[in-house]
C-alpha cells in the first residue's frame, strides 16, 4: 500500500513518487489547499500541491539551463545510442536467423529493421510535433499498450513507434520515457510538454494523497490562514470555552479561583507554544531570538559555537520552557523584538492585576500577602476569560498575518 503524489504539465503527467515526494522546480509560493469538502478528503475535487504556469515553470527551467536547445541535444544522444543498441542486435538476430533458420529471430530482425528506419530517418522537430498526438492516443492504445501488442496507425510509421514498445534497445539506454520520446533527462521531457502547452496552462504537483495518507504534512500555515487563526489559538479557545462551561456550572469560590488560575495558565501555553513554533521553524526568528533574549545570549561561549549550532533547536526548546510567560514585561518585549508582534497597551495594566491574582491563588494559597482571602465571582471570571481572549485574538491575528511565505529577514 502506499500513497503517490504526482507532477503534471498541463494533464500530462512528467512524474510520479510513493510515500514521498520531491519540490523539482515549484516553490512555496506555489503551493496550493483548496478543500471543497472537508468531510470526504478524498473527493477528487480537493487538492493540496503546487501549481504554476507554464510561462513560470518554463523560465525556472531555462534559468536552470534547460531549453529546447538542451532538450535537443538529449535527443541526438539518446538517438545514436538506439541506433548504435538496434543495429548490434540486428546483427545478433541476423546471424542467429541465418544459422538456425529461428522464426522468432527473422520477426525481431525485421521488427527492428523496421523501427530503426523510422528513427533514423525521424529528426527532433518531427519527434516534437508528434508528442502531443500521441499522448493523446494514449488512452485509446491503453489495453494494447499494456498487453506490449505493437500500434500500427496507418501511414504513421513515427506515431506507431511511439506508441509501441522499443525493440532491440537495451533497458538502460530506453531512456525517460521510452519509445515516447528519445532523451535520458526528466528536463529534456518537461521542455517537451511545455512546449506544447500555453502560457497560461497549468502545472501541478500534486501531494494530496500523501497528506491524507499521513505521509507528509499538510499546509499548515495555509489551513491556519484559511481558517483565520492558528492551531494553538484554536487549542486555547477550546481550553477557555470548557473552564467557561465550568464556571457556569457552579457558584463556588474555591471552584471560581481555581479557573481563574487555569485560565492564565491557557493564556500561557497559547504564548509559550506560539513563541517556541515560530523560533524553531524560521531561521530569521530563531536568529531575532538569540540576540533579543539575552539570557540565552550571556551562556553562548565563542569556544563552544560549533557545539551550540549542533544542538541549537535542543537548547532553545529547553530555554523557551524556562520563561515565565506570564510575566508581562518579558512576554512584550519578546513578542515585539522577536516575533514582531504588538501587544494592546490599553489592556496591560488589567492583565498584571489579573496576574497578580493569579500568583496569590498559585503560590499563597489564595490569599493576598495581608493574610486576605482572594474572593472572586463568576463574573470577574467571565471579565477575566474576555480580556485573554482578545488579547490572544489580538496577537494570533499578527501571527497568521506573517506566516505564508513572509520574507526572511
Amino acid at each position: 500500500m502506499g500513497s503517490w503524489a504526482n507532477l503534471n504539465i498541463n494533464g500530462n503527467e512528467l512524474l510520479s513518487w510513493k510515500n514521498t515526494y520531491d519540490l523539482w522546480y515549484f516553490t512555496k509560493t506555489d503551493r496550493v489547499r483548496d478543500i471543497v469538502d472537508e468531510e470526504d478528503k478524498y473527493n477528487n475535487d480537493n487538492f493540496i500541491g503546487y501549481r504554476a504556469t507554464v510561462a513560470n515553470l518554463r523560465r525556472r527551467l531555462h534559468l536552470g539551463g534547460s531549453n529546447l536547445k538542451t532538450a535537443e541535444l538529449d535527443f541526438d544522444n539518446t538517438r545514436s545510442i538506439w541506433i548504435a543498441d538496434m543495429e548490434h542486435m540486428l546483427d545478433y538476430f541476423q546471424e542467429d536467423k541465418e544459422i538456425d533458420n529461428n522464426i522468432f529471430s527473422s520477426d525481431m530482425f525485421n521488427k527492428i529493421s523496421s523501427q530503426l528506419e523510422i528513427v533514423q530517418s525521424t529528426c527532433f522537430q518531427d519527434w516534437l510535433k508528434a508528442v502531443p498526438r500521441a499522448l493523446a492516443m494514449n488512452d485509446s492504445f491503453a489495453e494494447k499498450i499494456g498487453l506490449g501488442d505493437d500500434i500500427v496507425i496507418d501511414n504513421e510509421p513515427l506515431l506507431s513507434l511511439m506508441l509501441s514498445g522499443l525493440s532491440g534497445v537495451v533497458d538502460d539506454n530506453l531512456g525517460y520515457v521510452g519509445s515516447t520520446f528519445p532523451c535520458m533527462y526528466v528536463e529534456s521531457y518537461a521542455i517537451v510538454l511545455l512546449e506544447m502547452s500555453d502560457d497560461n496552462d497549468i502545472c501541478e504537483l500534486d501531494v494530496s494523497d500523501l497528506v491524507f495518507g499521513g505521509w507528509v504534512d499538510d499546509f499548515e500555515d495555509i489551513a491556519q490562514i484559511q481558517a483565520g487563526e492558528t492551531v494553538f489559538h484554536l487549542h486555547f479557545k477550546q481550553a477557555v470555552d470548557e473552564l467557561s462551561t465550568l464556571n457556569s456550572s457552579s457558584n463556588n469560590e474555591t471552584l471560581q479561583r481555581m479557573i481563574f488560575a487555569s485560565v492564565i495558565t491557557a493564556m500561557e501555553a497559547y504564548l509559550s507554544d506560539t513563541m517556541k513554533k515560530q523560533v524553531l521553524s524560521r531561521h530569521a526568528i530563531k536568529r531575532r531570538f538569540v540576540e533579543c533574549y539575552s539570557s540565552f545570549a550571556a551562556k553562548i561561549k565563542q569556544n563552544e559555537i560549533f557545539t551550540l549550532l549542533d544542538t541549537l533547536d535542543q537548547k532553545l526548546n529547553e530555554e523557551i520552557d524556562k520563561i515565565s510567560f506570564h510575566n508581562v514585561d518579558m512576554v512584550t518585549g519578546l513578542y515585539s523584538n522577536v516575533l514582531l508582534c504588538e501587544l494592546p497597551n490599553e489592556k496591560m495594566s488589567d492583565l498584571r492585576k489579573a496576574i497578580d491574582i493569579r500568583h496569590d491563588i498559585v503560590h499563597r494559597n489564595g490569599k493576598k500577602t495581608n493574610g486576605a482571602l482572594v474572593v472572586l465571582s463568576q463574573q470577574d471570571v467571565i471579565n477575566l476569560v474576555d480580556l485573554v481572549q482578545y488579547l490572544i485574538e489580538q496577537i494570533d491575528l499578527q501571527i497568521i498575518g506573517g506566516l505564508l511565505d513572509a520574507p526572511e529577514v
